[in-house]
């Protein structure tokens, strides 16, 4: 190899970064935690016939892919909407100016989030199926950080060519 590999034009955006850490440990962890744990007790994969849930009928099969396609379509374009406004604030934006962001990128961002799920989905569907309720959130985490990147380029990549290099930054 002999030459040295360099990444040109990178800098790391410290409070983004921090921003994305707080958003995900104490908004959207907490909400996938209480959000598992509602649909376990709605579609319970384990044992699902012996629960007390409407739907009894489903197999533990049945009811980990419907999981999977509530996380990845409906949690997804909730959590990218949280992200927007959450990294946004701890960004310092204003909120008019996170309101455009999402007015421009909140669809575009949506649809790349469902693309990677899509090839992610094997993976969650196993998640889902086979880890007991008290691990899934953390399996799923493993999943989340490659989630995260791409949703936070996606969220970002419009911010700060829009705005210029920072935005009206509140003092923190």
């Amino acid at each position: 190899l002999g030459s040295h590999a360099s990444i040109t034009n990178f800098t790391y955006n410290r409070r983004r970064g921090v921003t994305n850490f707080v958003d995900s440990a104490l908004i959207c962890g907490p909400m996938l935690h209480y959000g598992y744990g509602w649909l376990e007790s709605v579609i319970p994969v384990v044992n699902p016939c012996c629960s007390s849930s409407a739907i009894c009928k489903w197999s533990a099969s049945h009811a980990a892919a419907a999981h999977v396609l509530i996380d990845d379509f409906i949690f997804d374009a909730v959590f990218i909407a949280i992200m927007f406004i959450s990294t946004g604030i701890g960004e310092g934006y204003r909120m008019n100016q996170i309101l455009s962001h999402c007015k421009k990128d909140y669809f575009p961002a949506v649809k790349a989030m469902w693309k990677a799920s899509f090839l992610l989905m094997p993976l969650e569907f196993c998640l889902f199926r086979f880890l007991p309720l008290s691990l899934r959130v953390l399996g799923m985490n493993m999943i989340e950080i490659v989630w995260d990147a791409i949703a936070s380029y996606m969220i970002h990549r419009h911010r700060q060519i829009e705005i210029g290099k920072e935005p009206n930054l509140v003092s923190m």
